[in-house]
């Protein structure tokens, strides 16, 4: 444990922690922020269509490559 002798050290740490405090808020903020917009209803359903045209275009030419192997 720190030990201070003067009220102005305690103001000084205080005032840290506060900062402190006060920028972990903003960050869980903006986390939260991220989260809904990735979780949007316009976001999963682009990336269901993306994934969907993916696999669409990988077995297109799965089956390509299959024909010219006559198999």
């Amino acid at each position: 444990m720190k030990k201070y002798s003067t009220f102005k050290e305690i103001d000084k740490d205080l005032k840290i922690l506060k900062l402190q405090a006060d920028i972990s808020k903003q960050k869980a903020s903006i986390d939260v922020a991220y989260i809904k917009r990735a979780f949007s209803f316009t976001n999963v359903v682009a990336e269901l269509i993306s994934y969907l045209g993916q696999k669409a275009i990988y077995a297109r030419i799965g089956s390509q490559i299959l024909r010219k192997f006559g198999l």
